[in-house]
């Protein structure tokens, strides 16, 4: 759940940034993510399978156990450090959504802030209807 301001006492439930985002700038709204070297494979897979799994008390991230399940239902094979990257991506994955609920949490990465995401978008949205008409 996010964190509100004291004051908010409504019973609605909290937005999140993107939402806020995509209120104000659209649907089709994408903040930018820093780019890949290489591993491209590795995150859609972890979308693919899901970046966590579903445990007794709650979300959870993967377990080798999982990973491997994963494995055998999609006859895709991993190495043992592509293994090992799809767990940490998973337990960053986690421990970001958990952070992420704090009214003051920066984006996880410092080349992308979302000030200049709003600004982009901003432009981005001028663009389209100066050039729509």
């Amino acid at each position: 759940m996010l964190e509100r301001e004291e004051s908010d006492k409504s019973k609605e439930p909290g937005k999140s940034r993107l939402q806020v985002l995509r209120v104000r700038f659209g649907d089709d709204f994408e903040p930018a993510m820093p780019p890949l070297d290489c591993g491209e494979h590795l995150v859609s897979l972890l979308w693919s399978w899901g970046p966590t799994m579903c445990g007794s008390m709650g979300d959870s991230p993967l377990t080798h156990q999982e990973i491997s399940y994963c494995q055998i239902n999609t006859g895709i094979e991993l190495s043992a450090w592509e293994a090992e990257t799809l767990i940490k991506l998973s337990r960053e994955y986690f421990g970001e959504s958990h952070r992420a609920t704090k009214r003051d949490c920066k984006p996880p990465f410092a080349e992308s802030t979302e000030g200049e995401q709003v600004r982009r978008a901003e432009h981005q949205r001028k663009m389209r209807s100066f050039l729509d008409g």
